[in-house]
């Protein structure tokens, strides 16, 4: 028994499951959101690798990618809520943009709207000079954020339909764990009834 034991951890190590260490730190800090790039210079929409391990995005009209697995982050607050941001300045890998044009043909994604799986929606609100992120869930609705005077958009879900990927101009790229804000979306349904 305890030889199959040591067997098993150095392949749990040498293997973590897709998008673990994001989810893990996420899960740490107590956030569902997380500013992987701080950039103003990104532009187009943000595209996923098939397996949801890396985020590509368009930075100054040259593409990187950053994986999302070999993480570490620390507590900041944007627009009133605590997210996580990358504890170091972000490690980007250059990738071609015949591999960006690929991993966007298999994704889902649009300017201020993009369906996850059935009953799950997200939408990007502009009202004049201010914008809200909303996620549907069903009937449930959850406002993530509001903010005055940034323009946001450009979302793009990973192909596991785990993250939400999104630019705000004046920030960077951030991701969203959807399965997070369902939970905690749950729990101010049920204390409203």
């Amino acid at each position: 028994m305890k030889l199959t034991l040591i067997l098993l951890i150095p392949l749990l190590v040498a293997h973590p499951q897709t998008g673990d260490s994001l989810r893990n730190e996420m899960a740490k800090l107590h956030v569902h959101t997380v500013l992987l790039v701080p950039s103003q210079a990104i532009d187009e929409f943000p595209v996923w690798s098939p397996d949801s391990q890396f985020i590509g995005a368009n930075i100054q009209g040259k593409w990187f990618k950053f994986d999302t697995t070999k993480i570490q982050l620390h507590e900041a607050t944007w627009h009133g809520q605590r997210i996580g941001v990358v504890s170091s300045k972000p490690k980007l890998e250059q990738m071609t943009s015949e591999d960006a044009a690929k991993w966007a043909e298999l994704g889902r994604h649009g300017d201020s709207e993009v369906s996850a799986k059935p009953g799950v929606r997200a939408e990007i609100k502009h009202d004049e000079l201010s914008s809200s992120l909303v996620i549907y869930h069903g009937s449930r609705t959850s406002v993530i954020w509001k903010s005055d005077l940034e323009n946001c958009g450009a979302l793009s879900l990973s192909p596991s339909g785990s993250y939400l990927a999104y630019i705000c101009q004046t920030n960077g790229l951030l991701v969203m764990d959807l399965e997070q804000v369902r939970q905690n979306a749950e729990p101010a349904q049920k204390s409203a009834r």
